[in-house]
C-alpha cells in the first residue's frame, strides 16, 4: 500500500501551500497545525525538515492508508492507475531515500484560459471572471492574491537553488507554466551548475502557446516530457477550455511532435468530467488519424464536485453506461469510477446552475454542445431558474 512520493517529492501549489504530490487532499502542516504558505514566505525546506513530513513518511511504511490520498485508492478500486502507481513503477516501489529527487512546481495561477473544469485556484482568468460575475467573491480574490507569491518569496527562489544538485525531475504544471518566464530561471541554474543533462522535466500545457526560442534550452536535459491537455475535439473543446481554439492547439501539437523523438515525447492529458463523459472515445480516434504513437494518460475529475461524472443523477449515469456497451478498457474504467461513488444533489444542482450562469455569461450554449448528455437531463436543465 506504500507510495514512493512521500520519501521523494514536494509539490508547491498555485496557492502557495505545499504537499507531497497533486492529488493529496492535504497541505503541509506547521507543529503548530497551521499551513505552511510560500506566500508566507515559507519554503520548501520547511516542508522537508517538518513532523508532518516524518509522520507521513512513517504511515508509509507501515503500509497505511493515509486519508488524504483516498484519490489514488478510489481509482486503484476503478481499475484505473493512480498516480501511486505510476510514480512507484517509474522510481521503484521498495526504494524510501531520504533525498529529494523530484519536484512538482506549481508556480502561481497565471493561465490564459478558463476551463470549465478548472477554478480560481489554478486560473488569474477564472479569478478575474469570478470576480466580474460576484465583486464581494472573497474565495477568488484571495486565490488571486496567494497565486501571485513567486513574485514575492524570493526565499523561495534562493531554496530551489539550494536543492537542485539531486534533483532528477521537475515538473512544470500551472496555472499555464509556459506563461510564467521565472521558471526558465531554473532550467538555467541547472545548466549553470552542469546538472540539466541527469534531470528530465516534464509540462503540462494548454496548447496555447510553442515557445520555440527555448527549444535550445530544453535540449540540455536528459529528457522533456510535454503533456498537452485535449479533453475533446471542435466546438466541444473551446467549450471546456474556453476561450482555446481547436486548430491553434492542433497546430502547436504538431510542432510538439516534430521535435527530435530522440529527446522529447509528447503525450495528452485528457480529463474526464461531466462535459464529455458522453464522448470519451472520439479525441483518441480523431489523434489517431493525424499522430502515431501518441500516449493518452486519462484523468478523472474529483473535484470541483459539481464538475465530476460522480455526481450526475443514478438515473443518467445508468443511461450512459448503456452508450458503451462495447468499448474499449479505458472507458470502462471511467464508467467504474463514475458509478463508484455518488455526490450529492446539492452538487448537481450547482452544475446546473453555475453552467447556465456561465453560459448567459459567455455566451455559449450547453444544449448545443453537448447534445447527447442534454437529452439526459434536459427536465433537470429545465428545471433550474
Amino acid at each position: 500500500m506504500s507510495c514512493i512520493l512521500p520519501f521523494i517529492n514536494l509539490e508547491a501549489r498555485t496557492d502557495g501551500t505545499m504537499a507531497v504530490c497533486c492529488i493529496m487532499q492535504e497541505s503541509a502542516k506547521k507543529d503548530d497545525g497551521t499551513e505552511f504558505n510560500l506566500a508566507n514566505g515559507d519554503t520548501l525546506s520547511d516542508v522537508k525538515k517538518s513532523k508532518w513530513l516524518k509522520e507521513l513518511q512513517r504511515d508509509f511504511q507501515l503500509g497505511r492508508k493515509f486519508k488524504a490520498c483516498d484519490n489514488c485508492w478510489k481509482e486503484e478500486e476503478a481499475g484505473i492507475e493512480s498516480k501511486r502507481l505510476r510514480e512507484n513503477s517509474f522510481w521503484g516501489e521498495d526504494f524510501f531515500p531520504s533525498d529529494l529527487k523530484s519536484l512538482d512546481l506549481k508556480l502561481g495561477n497565471i493561465c490564459n484560459a478558463k476551463c470549465r473544469i478548472c477554478s480560481s485556484f489554478a486560473s488569474s482568468q477564472w479569478a478575474a471572471e469570478e470576480l466580474k460575475l460576484n465583486p464581494s467573491n472573497e474565495r477568488a480574490r484571495s486565490f488571486n492574491k496567494l497565486g501571485m507569491w513567486p513574485k514575492k518569496n524570493e526565499n523561495f527562489w534562493d531554496d530551489i537553488d539550494n536543492n537542485l544538485k539531486k534533483i532528477q525531475k521537475l515538473e512544470f504544471f500551472g496555472g499555464e507554466p509556459l506563461l510564467i518566464d521565472r521558471h526558465y530561471d531554473i532550467l538555467e541554474k541547472c545548466v549553470e551548475l552542469d546538472i540539466a543533462k541527469d534531470i528530465r522535466i516534464a509540462y503540462n500545457t494548454n496548447a496555447s502557446i510553442f515557445p520555440e526560442d527555448k527549444i535550445s534550452l530544453w535540449e540540455e536535459f536528459q529528457r522533456v516530457e510535454i503533456f498537452v491537455s485535449l479533453d475533446d475535439i471542435d466546438n466541444r473543446f473551446e467549450y471546456i477550455r474556453h476561450p482555446g481554439n481547436f486548430s491553434e492547439a492542433m497546430y502547436h501539437l504538431a510542432l510538439f511532435d516534430k521535435l527530435p523523438k530522440d529527446k522529447f515525447e509528447l503525450g495528452i492529458f485528457q480529463t474526464f468530467s461531466i462535459f464529455n463523459i458522453c464522448n470519451m472515445e472520439d479525441l483518441t480516434k480523431y489523434l489517431s488519424n493525424y499522430f502515431d504513437h501518441l500516449r493518452i494518460h486519462y484523468n478523472m475529475v474529483f473535484t470541483p464536485n459539481h464538475i465530476s461524472p460522480k455526481v450526475l443523477p443514478k438515473r443518467v449515469k445508468e443511461k450512459i453506461s448503456l452508450l458503451y456497451k462495447d468499448s474499449p478498457d479505458f472507458v470502462q474504467k471511467t464508467l467504474n469510477f463514475m458509478n463508484g461513488e455518488h455526490y450529492e444533489e446539492k452538487d448537481w444542482h450547482n452544475f446546473l446552475f453555475t453552467t447556465k450562469l456561465l453560459d448567459n455569461h459567455r455566451e455559449e450554449k450547453f444544449e448545443n454542445t453537448f447534445p447527447i448528455l442534454f437529452d439526459m437531463i434536459e427536465k433537470d436543465w429545465n428545471g433550474i431558474q
